[in-house]
């Protein structure tokens, strides 16, 4: 019976989190290049944003003056989860929260040059 309460637990977490993807920033085919900068906890923030056929294929982040090993995280892990999930709109990382904040709108505003 365990077995079966988990098993739909589980179940409905995966709908819902599929429910919850719509924010990915598909351009109705939209492809090309574009870096925008924001600022992060100490300095700008550059995001370079590459999309293939309203795909993110690839996202590059420099912070140059954000805290190694806090900021320096975000700067690798929230690229890869924009690619990952083909979004901008991903978590923040903890304890790099205004760098993760001015990774994510700088990738906006290069997603917005894109489109």
């Amino acid at each position: 019976m365990k077995k079966l309460l988990i098993a739909g637990i589980l179940t409905s977490l995966l709908i819902f989190a599929g429910c919850a993807s719509g924010a990915n920033v598909s351009g109705g085919g939209a492809s090309g290049s574009a870096s925008a900068s924001a600022e992060g906890f100490y300095g700008e923030i550059t995001v370079t944003v590459t999309m293939e056929k309203g795909k993110i294929v690839k996202v590059e982040a420099d912070g140059p003056g954000e805290t190694a090993g806090i900021g320096s995280r975000a700067l690798m892990i929230l690229p890869a989860q924009m690619v990952a999930k083909n979004t901008v709109e991903v978590d923040v990382v903890g304890g790099a929260t205004m760098t993760s904040d001015g990774i994510k709108d700088a990738a906006r505003a290069a997603v917005a040059q894109i489109k």
